[in-house]
């Protein structure tokens, strides 16, 4: 199998595996409603959490995030398991694909969230340390500028961490180069990582955009 093939086939695995949405599912199964006609409407675990129960919240993130992560890993593993930017290519595109499910899932109706948790996953798998770092920086920052508003972590603290793990990954880039592991690094990122780490974020940030300002449209 070619290069463009195990392209394709990666990205539609990623897709159809992101298509499967947990808290569409989990809420159904738990308390018999559809999570995209309460709360916010965003079949997301925040939602879920407010809606049906925390407990069933951890279970909604916890497979958003395995199913990108979990594909990334098989098709690196069966496929690119170079460090060249043709296979940092066709990985990011990969978790691309899994974000695309999520937010437009073959399963439901192409009605589904934000892909926040799903990309969680994601960053993991790219740049765990860096990811970590922006995650309880995102954290600490709500916790102490927004601890009173309206979902402060389900929301707040997404908007902090995707925008600022691209400049967390270009700095240690330039500044450090420690290796943890295979594949398992602070810092010493390649120009084409921080690229497609950065095409992450802003893709993201322009999906959840035009959920909110939808949302607006239909109050």
């Amino acid at each position: 199998m070619g290069y463009s093939l195990q392209l394709i086939f990666s990205m539609v695995l990623a897709y159809l595996a992101g298509s499967v949405n947990f808290a569409i599912l989990i809420s159904r199964w738990a308390s018999g409603i559809d999570i995209r006609s309460t709360g916010n409407r965003n079949p997301g675990t925040a939602n879920v959490g407010r809606e049906v129960g925390r407990g069933w919240a951890s279970l909604v993130f916890l497979g958003d995030m395995a199913k990108g992560l979990l594909v990334l890993i098989l098709v690196r593993t069966l496929f690119f398991t170079g460090e060249g930017w043709t296979e940092t290519l066709a990985l990011v595109l990969t978790g691309m694909s899994a974000i695309a499910g999520h937010c437009w899932p073959l399963y439901h109706g192409f009605r589904g969230g934000g892909g926040l948790a799903t990309s969680i996953g994601i960053y993991m798998f790219f740049i765990p340390v860096e990811f970590f770092f922006t995650l309880v920086v995102g954290t600490l920052f709500v916790r102490t500028f927004f601890d009173g508003k309206k979902y402060p972590f389900g929301q707040l603290v997404p908007m902090v961490f995707v925008p600022l793990a691209p400049l967390v990954t270009m700095f240690t880039s330039f500044f450090s180069g420690i290796r943890l592991g295979d594949r398992i690094r602070v810092g010493g990122h390649s120009w084409h990582l921080v690229a497609g780490i950065t095409l992450l974020s802003v893709t993201i940030i322009i999906i959840n955009i035009r959920i909110v300002l939808g949302r607006f449209s239909k109050n």
